[in-house]
């Protein structure tokens, strides 16, 4: 869980950052984007959006709460709130640009499905390397 001040800013100040930030990262091109990712978060950052953004690709795909949680190994109560999240409507923008772009969307289940293939590595030193050699063969 990401920390968070105490020192909390107004609702107003927020929306205006929020604003600023959608703004700026809209305006990046892929290797940019990339750069800005890995610089401005923790990899406990990365790997949780990272997740999220699978469970909701999982979703529209028809998958189960059960299955989110086996296969990214994610708690029973977060593949439950992504569920419940997604069938409010919450990720229908997400969902509808992963469908429109379609080749990067079908690239993003390549990856995924041989990672969840291979099973998420153990945590260590060189846990993703046999994921990494799959990915490019």
């Amino acid at each position: 869980m990401t920390n968070v001040s105490k020192d909390k800013l107004t609702e107003k100040d927020l929306t205006k950052l929020y604003a600023q930030m959608d703004k700026f990262v809209g305006k990046l091109n892929t290797t940019s984007s990339a750069h800005f990712f890995s610089e401005l978060l923790g990899p406990e950052e990365r790997i949780m959006l990272t997740k999220r953004l699978a469970a909701v690709a999982m979703y529209a795909e028809s998958n189960t709460p059960y299955r989110v949680w086996q296969l990214l190994q994610v708690s029973p109560s977060t593949a439950d709130r992504i569920y419940q999240d997604f069938n409010r409507g919450r990720y229908e923008h997400l969902v509808s640009l992963m469908k429109k772009h379609k080749k990067d969307y079908e690239e993003f289940w390549r990856v995924l499905e041989i990672i969840l293939n291979a099973g998420l590595p153990p945590r260590g030193r060189g846990r993703w390397k046999s994921v990494f050699d799959k990915l490019h063969t």
